[in-house]
């Protein structure tokens, strides 16, 4: 993913398509207005708390994914950019319900995560990227802390 250029991130979200979403229902997908940074944002935290939902070998696992959010940073910040910065993205994803928080830190996704999103394209991108390796390993990590 260190190669990968923001903008290259950002782009992989697929949206839901228009047909199965009323753009002027509360329900539409905001993030895909959003600076490519938070974009870039959403797809990792996507990958980290709903791809191990779809995942069979992650899904065996049996745990709820969540995620430490100084964790994320720390292995994504050359993305994110200044902790600053992460903070409002974060906030931003949490007053749409993108992500939740649990217990301070650790960060579950929220319902426009798992709505606003195309997972079957979106899984399908992971699944042949050597990015679900790195954040299979992240996961991982986060789970043991």
């Amino acid at each position: 993913m260190g190669k990968l250029s923001v903008g290259e991130i950002s782009s992989l979200i697929p949206e839901i398509p228009k047909r199965r979403v009323n753009v002027d229902k509360e329900d539409s997908p905001v993030h895909k207005n959003w600076d490519p940074v938070t974009r870039s944002a959403l797809v990792i935290l996507w990958g980290l708390l709903v791809y191990p939902r779809l995942d069979p070998d992650m899904r065996k696992r049996g745990e709820e994914p969540i995620a430490d959010r100084n964790v994320v940073y720390e292995h994504f910040h050359e993305h994110i950019g200044s902790r600053e910065k992460w903070e409002e993205i974060l906030d931003k994803l949490k007053q749409y319900d993108y992500i939740r928080y649990l217990d301070g830190d650790k960060l579950t996704a929220g319902t426009r995560l798992l709505t606003t999103v195309d997972a079957a394209k979106m899984y399908k991108v992971y699944r042949t990227s050597v990015l679900v390796r790195r954040l299979n390993q992240l996961s991982t990590h986060t789970s043991e802390d």
